[in-house]
């Protein structure tokens, strides 16, 4: 075993190689470890800022991996990079003498983890492959209990989950979750059996499911994994021939039904035990998550200290390479079948998407063009579908051009990255330009990138190819508050800008529409804005964060039943858009756009229930709120250690606008004058 670089302090020194969202959780996991420290990290994006707090000051920032690993004296890399990259990273890291731990996926075939494993032993190093779920209590506590049940002789391994990303398709988001339910379920095949796994059934959809059976020896396991079915749960059920567990990752706990239970007495006192473990387990795990300091990706920090403490005492990893490889290869299997259903979903729905286009209005004019940005979100996406409906020539920017199942019908879509330099092919044929792209996640960075820097490069952009015409898609949250003003907001209302106690989303905004107004009259383009209200679909109702919360099967509305709650139809908001393009020079400069008659709360609590008839209301006056407001308040300066407390009434209040402009343009839209 190679330890060449540990330093005398006997602590190993690390370096991580992507500092994106889960590269920052693996800091924040080596910072809890005694035993090491963060020493160098590698991203061409990141920058010192924003690692502060999560490295010291002496940690030296490379723009590549390979920089990093031919200059930085290392033990262990993190390889916290896209999956497609970690074959060549862990391989060059391995050849420069240092130890790996390379996130899920692993790799996606089998050939290329062998690959590495052989080298890794060939230089005496070890890897660890980011299967952390392991490493939780309820894995770790299964496994002990797993004598108590008899001979085991089913496991059960479901996960449902939800797309975290809008951009990646349902195949990518299983490919990238389905390491942590398949490397439970064969963890638990290969403790209880020494027979080699044997992959049987595969049964996959494209939508976003994935069913597959297994055998070890004598033992079965079946693998469910969806992207649909509700509520998220991750679990793995242990099936013995003297009772059961039921290991579950969302709530942190292991309920144990030890015993045949085979008599009626056993079946009732099953039934209430199973009960009482679930609710003072999940209890328990809950209370600790609040209260506890150092909070770290669940099951990082733990398999860290033991793969690390592996390397120090040159002791063998609990995790052997063959499970890893196990994994990658059942995973490998899935991922053929599920490209392949794909490959035929798309082909389907890309002669769907023909005959839809066939069924539509001709198109206007062949030579003008109404560019959107943002055409594949929320509000980008109606846009385009009502100007296409009324003939227009649509043609979308987006950073990932969607599959033909996310298409609309009769659109063009071409590529651009807003915060780049934006191409000038697509402007061709370009009259106006519908920009409803901004970033809504992340922080400052991202905010200043993706809202503010893509409005000064798609203006410059549309000021080289001639397009007079911005409809400037904005926010009304960007306007100062009627505390400020005196009175209900309208379009005079002065922007808020710089006001970063609002947040980033909103000084983004603000930033960008104080930005496109200046810029536009420089370029000789004409700049017409839309500040939208919360948006909403009254078809498909969501309820918005002012409305109230879900709290498990109740819904909290606050405030009264007929106080009124300013927001916009996203049908609306479509429609008035349409309209800017058609009459631009007659519509107003700026437009506070929220619906004429602002619904009553229980008129949007009624549109709730109309899709989730399960949910049962009640309704927390807003006098209560207030009066409960200063304790609240007090409370999260106790929990958030000094961070500055949410103003709970404030988020639930709305604000009183003046709509006679907002009347008049949604009634013209509306009779499509």
């Amino acid at each position: 075993m190679r330890n060449k670089n540990i330093s005398n302090d006997g602590k190993l020194k690390v370096g991580i190689i992507g500092c994106g969202k889960m590269g920052k959780h693996h800091m924040r996991a080596v910072v809890l470890q005694e035993n090491a420290e963060i020493v160098a990290v590698a991203d061409p994006f990141v920058e010192q800022r924003e690692l502060v707090g999560l490295v010291s000051s002496n940690t030296k920032i490379y723009s590549s991996a390979e920089e990093l690993l031919l200059e930085a004296s290392l033990d262990v890399v993190h390889i916290v990079t896209p999956p497609e990259t970690h074959s060549k990273l862990a391989q060059l890291a391995l050849e420069n003498g240092v130890h790996i731990y390379v996130e899920k996926p692993f790799t996606f075939n089998r050939s290329e983890a062998e690959a590495i494993y052989s080298l890794a032993e060939a230089e005496g190093l070890r890897v660890c492959a980011g299967h952390q779920v392991l490493f939780e209590n309820p894995a770790i506590l299964a496994q002990k209990c797993l004598d108590e049940i008899g001979k085991l002789i089913h496991v059960e391994s479901y996960f449902s989950f939800r797309t975290v990303r809008r951009n990646i398709t349902p195949v990518e988001q299983l490919i990238d979750i389905l390491p942590h339910p398949v490397c439970l379920l064969l963890s638990f095949l290969e403790y209880s059996s020494e027979s080699s796994i044997e992959f049987d059934t595969i049964a996959v959809s494209p939508e976003g499911e994935v069913r597959a059976m297994v055998k070890s020896g004598t033992i079965y396991g079946s693998l469910n994994v969806s992207l649909q079915g509700r509520p998220i749960e991750s679990y793995v059920r242990l099936i013995g021939t003297n009772g059961s567990l039921f290991a579950d990752f969302v709530r942190g706990t292991v309920i144990k039904l030890p015993g045949p239970g085979a008599s009626a007495v056993s079946v009732v006192f099953n039934t209430y035990s199973q009960a009482f473990q679930c609710f003072w387990k999940s209890t328990k795990f809950f209370a600790g998550m609040a209260f506890k300091k150092h909070k770290s990706y669940p099951g990082l920090a733990e398999i860290i200290k033991v793969y690390y403490s592996s390397i120090s005492d040159n002791s063998s990893f609990p995790v052997p390479s063959t499970s890893t490889i196990s994994t990658v290869s059942l995973c490998e299997a899935i991922y053929d079948r599920l490209k392949q259903s794909e490959l035929e979903f798309e082909e389907n729905m890309k002669c769907e998407l023909a005959i839809k286009a066939k069924k539509l209005l001709p198109l206007s004019s062949d030579s003008e063009v109404v560019l959107v940005t943002g055409g594949t979100g929320f509000l980008g996406g109606k846009a385009a579908q009502e100007l296409r409906k009324v003939g227009y020539r649509v043609r979308i920017l987006a950073r990932n051009i969607p599959p033909f199942s996310k298409q609309l019908p009769g659109v063009e879509y071409a590529f651009a990255d807003l915060g780049d330099s934006v191409p000038e092919v697509v402007f061709t044929g370009v009259t106006t330009i519908v920009h409803c792209a901004a970033e809504t996640s992340g922080g400052e960075k991202e905010h200043e990138r993706n809202t503010i820097q893509a409005t000064k490069n798609l203006l410059n952009a549309a000021a080289n190819t001639g397009v007079k015409h911005f409809v400037n898609i904005s926010s009304i949250a960007v306007i100062k508050t009627s505390k400020e003003v005196g009175g209900p907001l309208d379009e005079t209302t002065p922007l808020d800008i710089d006001n970063k106690s609002r947040g980033p989303y909103v000084w983004g905004k603000a930033k960008a529409e104080r930005l496109a107004d200046e810029l536009g009259t420089k370029l000789g383009i004409r700049v017409k804005t839309i500040r939208l209200g919360p948006l909403v679909d009254f078809n498909s109702f969501t309820a918005p964060g002012r409305l109230g919360k879900e709290v498990g099967l109740l819904f909290v509305a606050v405030g009264s039943k007929k106080s009124t709650l300013s927001v916009c139809d996203v049908h609306t908001a479509a429609k008035v858009i349409r309209h800017y393009v058609a009459d631009f020079q007659e519509v107003p400069r700026i437009l506070n756009l929220v619906e004429a008659t602002p619904p009553t709360r229980e008129k949007l609590v009624c549109l709730l229930k109309k899709n989730r008839k399960e949910l049962k209301c009640i309704w927390l006056p807003m006098f209560i709120l207030n009066l409960a407001s200063p304790f609240l308040k007090l409370l999260q300066r106790i929990l958030l250690s000094g961070r500055k407390p949410i103003d709970i009434v404030a988020v639930f209040s709305t604000e009183p606008y003046n709509t006679n402009l907002a009347t008049g343009v949604i009634s013209k839209a509306k009779q499509g004058i």
